[in-house]
């Protein structure tokens, strides 16, 4: 039932995990489980590459954000009433941290262009 509402589809039978002795909680485990291990794979050669290129400031960025969603998913977790108000401020929140990565940029293009000039 709730795989029908991950992807539109019903692509695997909890029923038939379950005569396996697989659990729907085990299964759902499993498959978050994956999914981060998927994410890690993904994320870990472009971190190893943004530390070669030592770019701090993306890096603080990307985990200050990070810690930004988590710590507002847990707050959100705790209240346990989630309303339109909830979504308005998590797209506001999404949209100032897309805003602070923008500044960052250019503050970083600037910095280069600087630079550039005081070795010319």
């Amino acid at each position: 039932m709730l795989m029908e509402y991950i992807w539109g589809i019903n692509w695997i039978n909890i029923s038939q995990l379950q005569s396996f002795g697989i659990s729907e909680e085990a299964f759902f485990t499993l498959f978050i489980f994956l999914g981060i291990l998927g994410c890690y794979f993904i994320i870990r050669p472009i971190a190893l590459i943004l530390i070669s290129l030592k770019s701090e400031r993306l890096l603080n960025y990307i985990l200050s954000g990070l810690a930004f969603i988590v710590i507002f998913f847990i707050v959100v977790l705790f209240i346990g009433d989630i309303e339109m108000l909830t979504y308005e401020l998590f797209k506001i929140s999404l949209q100032v941290l897309a805003i602070f990565g923008l500044v960052l940029c250019v503050m970083h293009v600037f910095k280069g262009m600087k630079q550039r000039r005081k070795k010319v």
